[in-house]
């Protein structure tokens, strides 16, 4: 059975992403939320252009190796620019979580319209998934 770990990255005032996020704008202005992806001397072995600080590369890449699936909401995903075809993750697939159909999806992408339950009680739930599972903050509802 897979084991399933949390990672979320969330600002003071509930949002993963900064003012003005959305598609061409990424998480939008502000991003120092995520900056310490890159303000390190040791090079991340699984997520090209990481630079982290070395007890933070070591545990990042041991907890990131585990990853097998990434689960995100629509609001991330569209933000995003739709992860650009692929996954936050660089070999883990993505289940987007949404009401609204989405307009493309590619192989490494899987749309549940039905909410978390929907994919849980499905028997047959290819890809199967045998390392852990991961979660991409979803900002809450926007204004």
């Amino acid at each position: 059975m897979s084991k399933v770990f949390s990672a979320h990255a969330v600002s003071v005032d509930g949002y993963i992403t900064g003012r003005n996020p959305g598609p061409g704008r990424g998480i939008g202005d502000g991003t120092s939320l995520f900056d310490w992806y890159g303000d390190g001397d040791t090079a991340s072995r699984l997520f090209d252009g990481f630079r982290l600080s070395e007890p933070s590369a070591r545990i990042f890449d041991t907890l990131a190796g585990r990853v097998g699936a990434v689960v995100a909401g629509r609001n991330t995903y569209e933000d995003s620019g739709r992860f650009g075809g692929g996954s936050p993750h660089p070999t883990a697939r993505v289940f987007v979580l949404s009401h609204r159909p989405a307009p493309e999806l590619s192989e490494q992408q899987t749309l549940v319209t039905g909410g978390i339950e929907e994919r849980s009680r499905r028997r047959a739930r290819p890809p199967a998934i045998r390392t852990s599972a991961s979660w991409a903050a979803e900002s809450w509802p926007r204004p």
